[in-house]
């Protein structure tokens, strides 16, 4: 038997079971997008398949691609919002390096270095400077206090920390650069 060819298939008006049919769902999903107007009936219970069909095509794109904007834009603004964090963070720590409250670690450990070894050597050097001095003396309380006067010089030597020291550390390896960057198109995504 030969099938019947529609040419025109605009005037093809199909109940709520046909369409759930054709679009695949259930009858009360075809109602629900048809109450969300995503769908539109004749009448009650009866839609013009071709144009629903056409209008549940066009909701699927225009959803897919605001749905696709909207990850889009979520990313972008999550990434702006990151890029700002480190901005923050490297301005913070740039004041802080200004400030004096903090050092590069390099700084630091060649002058403690150097301090230490300074202390080291005074030190060290105690006994040779203190012997002759104390070679004839019989006196307990003066030898205690020959020692007890080097071992305090010694050790406020060590005690003077002068911030100036890490300062003197001289410019930046790097320029600064510009931190207030213009994002081109800032509140809209191209």
């Amino acid at each position: 038997m030969a099938a019947n060819v529609k040419k025109d298939t605009t005037d093809i008006i199909v109940n709520t079971d046909v369409l759930a049919s054709v679009l695949g769902f259930t009858r009360q999903r075809v109602n629900q997008l048809a109450k969300d107007g995503v769908l539109e009936k004749q009448a009650p219970g009866r839609f013009l398949l071709l144009h629903n069909f056409k209008k549940y095509v066009e909701y699927l794109r225009v959803g897919q691609v605001a749905e696709e904007d909207d990850g889009a834009t979520a990313q972008y603004w999550e990434e702006k919002a990151l890029h700002e964090k480190a901005k923050r963070e490297m301005a913070e720590l740039k004041l802080a390096k200004l400030t004096n409250r903090m050092h590069d670690a390099a700084d630091v450990e060649f002058i403690l270095t150097n301090m230490l070894a300074v202390f080291r050597n005074r030190i060290l050097g105690m006994p040779g400077k203190l012997a002759p001095q104390l070679l004839g003396s019989t006196n307990l309380a003066e030898v205690q206090s020959i020692i007890d006067t080097e071992a305090r010089e010694a050790l406020t030597e060590l005690s003077e920390y002068d911030p100036a020291m890490f300062a003197a550390g001289g410019e930046p390896d790097e320029p600064d650069e510009e931190d207030d960057e213009t994002i081109p198109q800032d509140s809209k995504i191209s």
